[in-house]
């Protein structure tokens, strides 16, 4: 029985984020907006990011982005990096 259901969770997975939520892939822009992991060098790349408190490399962030601007007024803090599933 555990076999099972262990099966339908992993069988659910790809299908738990749907490409319109929070959770498009990392690094991906839809519709101006980026999900990412913040890096070391995003942090030295996106001027003001270091600045934005909670940030930190490893955060999970979405943002507004247009021809390699973060806009630093439109990040939000996402609790879990479910763009990495």
């Amino acid at each position: 029985m555990k076999k099972i259901i262990v099966f339908l969770l992993l069988l659910a997975l790809p299908f738990s984020c749907d490409e319109d939520s929070k959770c498009n892939k990392c690094g991906n822009i839809s519709g101006g907006r980026i999900t990412m992991k913040v890096t070391a060098s995003d942090l030295t790349r996106y001027q003001g990011l270091a600045n934005v408190s909670g940030i930190n490399v490893g955060t999970c962030i979405q943002a507004y982005i247009y021809e390699e601007e973060l806009f630093i007024n439109s990040i939000i803090i996402l609790d879990e990096c479910c763009c990495e599933i």
